[in-house]
């Protein structure tokens, strides 16, 4: 009796168990995980950086300066609704790519920079947040200045990033003054940036920014209501 019994337990045990991994499977078949595309990051050939699913059928590009007015509130009033109806989803991928304007813009689009792919969209609405902060260019010494119009572009620009606080705001990020002068000391970064805006300027024309393309071509207006039928449905 003792043995029956026994059995017919393990057989009970063996269907539970049966019916509980056919039953995970099917629910794991009913609800894969979705890629939240706001967490994928990447950089171009040209140095440029991108958020979002590197195969999206639609590809927005941003041409911005740290120093633009309409750029930092273009970042700050209308990208959160991009990324959060087109990019999150995989229907669109945001690139931002540099058009200097100055050499504070220069000397910004450097920190961005700092930590890698991975914290560069977090570093550059912090930039656009705090502009009116430090895109002042009445708080450089002559000191400063004179670096400058000597031709000597790196030192200008580790004097702008403690006589505009950039140090300070770029500490918010976690970067601290020796990551922030080694980013500002990065060759490599500096001749990217001023490819890409030789490219905006010389070649394709640009003149203003923010400027946006979708898929190459270029959009009037930049704000979200304008963008918006441009993009994927």
């Amino acid at each position: 009796m003792a043995s029956r019994f026994t059995n017919q337990v393990r057989n009970a045990l063996l269907v539970l168990t049966a019916a509980t991994a056919i039953g995970a499977g099917a629910a794991t078949l009913a609800a894969p995980a979705k890629t939240n595309w706001l967490l994928t990051f990447s950089v171009t050939p040209k140095g440029s950086h991108v958020i979002g699913n590197p195969a999206a059928p639609t590809k927005l590009v941003e041409y911005a300066s740290y120093t633009c007015g309409h750029c930092a509130h273009f970042e700050i009033d209308e990208v959160p609704q991009l990324k959060n109806q087109f990019v999150a989803n995989g229907k669109v991928s945001f690139e931002i790519r540099n058009l200097v304007r100055d050499p504070m813009d220069l000397t910004a689009a450097l920190l961005a920079r700092c930590g890698g792919k991975g914290r560069f969209f977090g570093n550059h609405r912090h930039l656009m947040a705090t502009q009116a902060q430090w895109a002042q260019g009445s708080k450089l010494t002559k000191a400063t200045i004179n670096h400058l119009e000597a031709g000597k572009t790196l030192q200008f620009m580790l004097g702008a990033y403690t006589e505009l606080g950039l140090d300070t705001i770029m500490a918010q990020r976690g970067v601290t003054v020796a990551q922030g002068k080694a980013c500002l000391s990065n060759q490599a970064a500096f001749d990217a940036v001023i490819a890409m805006t030789e490219e905006a300027t010389q070649t394709l024309k640009i003149n203003s920014t923010p400027t946006l393309m979708v898929n190459g071509k270029i959009i009037d207006g930049h704000d979200f209501a304008t963008l918006k039928p441009h993009l994927a449905p």
